[in-house]
């Protein structure tokens, strides 16, 4: 079992992994300039599910309803994304991709796989497969306390 200072040590480094993530795909998206660091996550998950409520998005996305409020105005404002009543229930909101938004996820998806590529350099495929089975555990040790 691992001491206490080095299980805050891996999960120090994996802060520093994902922060330093969303700065080069922010970083790397120059044709998308208004697109905030936190906001891919919510086109992805439109991406499988168009149209969903913004409180659906909200659980998903595992934030605020508050804050993803203020995370789709700001994309309805740059064009990623279009809301529209619910015509079975005129006081829900649902989420739409624009062409603008679908443009966005193909940029994002190249930028992902090319820092997934950097990310990985010299690992074998074998220690690619440890690894992410290695977070998948970490990821549902978490949810699961």
């Amino acid at each position: 079992m691992n001491s206490p200072r080095n299980e805050r040590l891996l999960l120090g480094q994996l802060s520093e992994l994902v922060k330093l993530h969303r700065y080069k795909v922010h970083e790397k998206l120059v044709n998308h300039p208004e697109l905030y660091p936190g906001q891919p996550p919510l086109l992805f998950q439109l991406d499988r599910e168009d149209g969903q409520t913004q409180k659906s998005l909200a659980e998903q996305l595992r934030r605020a309803p508050a804050t993803v409020t203020v995370m789709l105005k700001r994309m309805e404002a740059s064009g990623y994304v279009r809301r529209e009543a619910d015509p079975n229930d005129l006081r829900s909101l649902r989420v739409y991709l624009t062409n603008q938004g679908r443009s966005a996820l193909k940029d994002l998806r190249e930028v992902f796989q090319e820092l997934e590529h950097q990310a990985q350099e010299g690992f074998t495929p074998e220690e690619t497969q440890l690894m992410s089975a290695l977070a998948q555990r970490m990821i549902h040790n978490l949810r699961e306390s």
